[in-house]
């Protein structure tokens, strides 16, 4: 495996791991749908592109399968609180990249 296919896998998993730990976040009002929507396309673009493209459908699983355990886990939390409309965001956010990226056939590969 190509080094940045690792970096991009290990940063995608990273941010997740980061995800599970933060206990709070400034984020105005407003804008907390738009952090999620942005946060899981990264991470849906770094699994993409450490995948090489070559398994959409595991992304997107896998992706979505996490932001719905985050907001799970959330439930668990004194300091946070679990929204159906982040799942949502989550879940619009790797579909959207996912299906651009098929659409498109990008890889985002070099071979």
């Amino acid at each position: 495996m190509p080094i940045d296919r690792f970096i991009c896998l290990a940063a995608g998993g990273g941010i997740m791991a980061i995800l599970l730990f933060v206990t709070s976040h400034p984020i105005p009002q407003g804008f907390d749908k738009l952090v999620h929507f942005t946060v899981y396309s990264v991470i849906t673009a770094l699994l993409w592109r450490g995948t090489c493209g070559r398994a959409p459908l595991a992304v997107l699983a896998a992706v979505v399968a996490f932001g719905a355990f985050d907001e799970i886990h959330q439930i668990f939390l004194p300091s946070r609180s679990a929204e159906l409309l982040d799942f949502v965001a989550d879940a619009a956010a790797a579909s959207a990249v996912c299906g651009v990226l098929f659409v498109r056939k990008k890889t985002l590969c070099v071979e």
